[in-house]
């Protein structure tokens, strides 16, 4: 009974694997079994896919073989595009020349008078200088000081409470008209600007004479 059932298990060579008997091939490994007589057991599939693979073979070698001989079509730029690009060919171009015969004339063109130039307006004279006015000999000339710089009333009458004129700053020349007047112990003197504008009265403690001129 166990040589029976060793007859009925084969062996994988390989991978010791046991299958049933009467297998082509190993169920473990996938080996193919050997015949007894030392040959490989080939099952129907595996002819079938071997001349199948064959075949391809044999096809791709004949279209190489076939298509050896032919050229590569040319490559296109434009591709899609089967309008030709025109070239366009430079156009010589024809410098006249100029010689001396035929050479045209250049004439000044006269000035306009817009362009003309225009002559610098001329100033007018300066004027004269204005002579200092010589005082009268009853008039003589002064200032006006002692205001610590806020300067002093002109009144219309000798005395503080007459109505007043103007403001004279320090320093203005006066012209005295030899008027004098002495009001609450005070010496007020009639004075005259040298324009002749402002005319009246002022306290004679603001006044100081000047000496002539020579």
């Amino acid at each position: 009974m166990a040589g029976s059932d060793d007859e009925r298990v084969a062996v994988c060579p390989g991978c010791g694997g046991k299958n049933p008997a009467g297998g082509t091939e190993c169920d473990w490994c996938g080996r193919p079994f050997l015949s007894k007589g030392g040959r490989l057991r080939l099952t129907a599939w595996q002819v079938l896919s071997s001349l199948m693979l064959l075949g391809l073979i044999g096809a791709v070698a004949a279209l190489a073989i076939l298509n050896a001989g032919r050229a590569l079509p040319p490559v296109r730029a434009n591709v899609g595009t089967s309008t030709p690009v025109a070239t366009l060919a430079p156009t010589p171009a024809v410098t006249p020349r100029v010689t001396a015969a035929n050479a045209p004339t250049l004439t000044p063109a006269p000035l306009s008078q817009a362009s003309a130039p225009t002559p610098a307006p001329s100033l007018p004279p300066a004027p004269p200088p204005t002579p200092e006015p010589t005082p009268t000999p009853q008039q003589q000339i002064a200032r006006i000081f002692n205001t610590a710089g806020l300067g002093v009333w002109v009144h219309l009458q000798p005395g503080p409470q007459a109505p007043r004129a103007r403001v004279l700053k320090e320093g203005t020349r006066v012209l005295l008209t030899g008027n004098d007047e002495t009001i609450a112990a005070r010496p007020w003197r009639e004075i005259e600007t040298e324009d002749h504008i402002v005319k009246g009265w002022v306290q004679g403690d603001f006044i100081q004479l000047l000496p002539p001129p020579p």
